[in-house]
């Protein structure tokens, strides 16, 4: 078989196997891949080239989904596999993680602080995002022991600000009441917080 490469755009190299298109990479890996325009190529050289390029194409991948938001590992491996397939991914994510750029312990506790500071969510919701997003359960367990979160106070800030016009009725009330039940407060510390509402107990009897 005959390899042969054409300059694409940018920084681009189209390869092709005796004249049929196959693969594209960028111009530095190509130059350093050993291999001429023009070279001789067996299959099992061919596959092995695949590998790579499959390999260095997920990688770049990668830093590319990092460079908008952080990511756990798993969230991270995920992603990638529905593009690259699991050994690419996997090479990827540990790449990844030898570099230091994903960290999950740092992850879930940036992530958690974030959810509670800017969200306003509870415990409980926190920790069930923290294992949605693919934190294994003791990583969150630890994370979760780790901030510093008075629920009770929390609550009232929400009634305060977010939630404080529709606390007029007791419609509004009521919404209130199951939204912060979704934000994984308990029902308890709301009945507590909300027992300053005028017939509170009458209108979220439930």
């Amino acid at each position: 078989m005959i390899i042969t490469a054409q300059k694409g755009k940018a920084n681009k190299i189209h390869i092709s196997i005796n004249g049929e298109y196959k693969l594209t990479v960028d111009a530095d890996f190509w130059f350093s891949s050993g291999y001429i325009s023009g070279d001789e190529i067996d299959e099992e050289q061919y596959q092995t080239l695949a590998d790579k390029i499959a390999k260095r194409r997920c990688f770049n991948r990668a830093l590319n989904i990092l460079s908008r938001r952080d990511h756990c590992e798993k969230e991270l491996y995920n992603k990638l596999r529905r593009a690259d397939g699991d050994a690419a991914a996997q090479d990827a994510v540990e790449r990844i993680k030898a570099l230091g750029y994903i960290n999950d312990e740092r992850y879930a506790f940036t992530l958690a602080e974030e959810l509670a500071s800017r969200k306003g969510y509870g415990i409980r919701a926190i920790q069930s995002e923290l294992l949605r997003r693919g934190i294994d359960r003791e990583t969150a367990e630890i994370t979760i022991n780790s901030i510093t979160l008075d629920e009770s106070n929390n609550i009232r800030l929400l009634l305060e600000g977010k939630f404080s016009r529709k606390l007029t009725t007791e419609k509004g009330r009521k919404q209130v009441f199951a939204a912060l039940l979704r934000l994984g407060y308990s029902y308890s510390d709301i009945r507590s917080a909300m027992s300053e509402y005028d017939n509170f107990d009458e209108v979220c009897d439930i």
